[in-house]
């Protein structure tokens, strides 16, 4: 489940305007392309031989257009619910837009610290960050491969559980890495709604989050990092498996939390689920993953989050869950 702010009149899905063929207005910035390698560029894309660079729009913005749908260029990936919108840019790039959600740790600051302990997995690098108003500007670069969401059904017995053991080996990995509170890496909050009784207003503030932990038991003596969204879209693998490397992206929900947490959310949380036309049983995965960490030794703590959740709610539904077996 992602927390996903009121809806607004200027959709974040809409931020990306066409000025001409080789220029974009993506809210208050500028995006121009020119041929060949410049070394003033944002970001060098060898796929089409072609420089990026990212400005402040004039204050008076160019006439633009909506991007149609025959456009090469930027090509709409992921639209949560006018929270976030992510589009492929040319070849090698990913555009994030995402509506700020209160005093939480910036992704790029997490990908920062994540780069710095010299993961065994890939993360993207990050090109350019800049938040104005209630709304933060991201391009990374792509991680090479497909998405394990796309490239399951495709997979072999052996292949899927190698994917099942590597993730669990690399929330272990992760692990090992602790901070001394919970929350973001730089101290401030996590969006974790499922650490929130969700019946009013969201706070992801370390104190809120910190008593959510409590509240269903979890020890709270230590705290580890996490990537609390690993779903099968956040994964990335080789378009044909050879030696099984994996890519992870989409750190904005990631930080330290006691190591309860790490089993625990693989079992309630159906946004990590396979998606439809991955198969039959869309629990697939987080039933593997949730296992395997069982026989790892990772503790899981759902018959307390289950009642402390639900009991301002009528049916689990509200939240997204289902707890997985």
């Amino acid at each position: 489940m992602s927390f996903i702010p009121k809806v607004i009149a200027n959709h974040v899905r809409d931020s990306i305007r066409v000025v001409d063929p080789n220029t974009w207005l993506i809210g208050p910035l500028i995006l121009r392309r020119t041929c060949g390698h410049s070394e003033t560029a944002t970001w060098y894309d060898p796929g089409d031989d072609a420089s990026y660079t990212i400005i402040d729009a004039p204050a008076v913005h160019p006439h633009a257009n909506p991007v149609m749908g025959d456009d090469s260029t930027f090509k709409l990936v992921y639209d949560a619910g006018d929270a976030t919108a992510v589009w492929s840019v040319g070849n090698s790039a990913y555009l994030k837009v995402k509506l700020k959600v209160g005093d939480t740790t910036q992704e790029s600051t997490t990908i920062a610290y994540v780069r710095s302990k010299q993961p065994s997995f890939a993360i993207p690098r990050v090109l350019y960050e800049k938040q104005i108003h209630d709304r933060y500007y991201l391009v990374l670069t792509r991680v090479e491969g497909r998405t394990l969401a796309e490239a399951w059904p495709s997979l072999d017995e052996r292949w899927k559980t190698h994917y099942v053991n590597s993730i669990a080996d690399i929330c272990s990995e992760m692990a090992s890495w602790q901070g001394e509170n919970v929350g973001g890496v730089d101290g401030k909050g996590v969006p974790e709604a499922y650490l929130n009784q969700i019946h009013g207003e969201y706070d992801f503030t370390p104190e809120a989050l910190l008593e959510g932990c409590q509240s269903i038991g979890m020890d709270c003596s230590k705290f580890v990092f996490y990537h609390a969204d690993l779903g099968p879209g956040n994964i990335i693998v080789e378009d044909v498996p050879t030696t099984g490397s994996v890519g992870i992206v989409d750190w904005e929900l990631a930080g330290f939390f006691p190591k309860g947490w790490i089993r625990t959310k693989f079992r309630i949380s159906s946004g990590l689920n396979l998606p439809e036309e991955a198969g039959d049983d869309p629990n697939d995965w987080r039933r593997r993953v949730q296992r395997r960490l069982g026989e790892l030794g990772y503790e899981e703590h759902v018959d307390e989050w289950q009642p402390w959740c639900f009991q301002d709610l009528t049916s689990p539904a509200e939240v997204g869950s289902k707890v997985e077996k």
